[in-house]
């Protein structure tokens, strides 16, 4: 009788850890991308599919590669010409699952409230707002 129970237990624990990981959102960044409103969005998402391990690579990486038109880090430049020092210094990072989340706050073009977010897989996520 103890093992038929115990047998049970281990099978509900099982399937809900089954359940929770079939579950869970593959898309790190919401379910849907946020859509356009006035003067934001809308946001675009890209799959890059590198590997990002460190604040220092995902710098690198938006350093050298054109993500889109509304990557402009114009907050972080001097005499014209982007601090990366300073950039490095402004990245957060966020654990969402089992990935990271390198993220960037930045204003181009005289605009404000843009979020660049990249995970260590490769997956990017531009929005913000541009006027009033």
């Amino acid at each position: 009788m103890k093992w038929n129970i115990l047998y049970i237990v281990v099978v509900v624990i099982v399937m809900v850890g089954v359940i929770v990981l079939l579950g869970r959102p593959s898309d790190p960044f919401g379910a849907e991308p946020l859509p356009a409103e006035f003067n934001c969005g809308p946001e675009d998402r890209y799959d890059f599919g590198v590997d990002i391990g460190s604040k220092e690579e995902f710098v690198d990486f938006v350093k050298n590669h054109e993500i889109n038109q509304w990557v402009m880090l114009d907050d972080f430049k001097e005499d014209d010409v982007v601090d990366w020092d300073k950039v490095l210094a402004a990245v957060k990072e966020e654990k969402v699952g089992f990935r990271t989340i390198y993220i960037l706050d930045y204003n181009p073009a005289g605009c404000s409230g843009f979020t660049l977010k990249m995970t260590d897989d490769g997956l990017v996520s531009v929005y913000g707002c541009c006027g009033k």
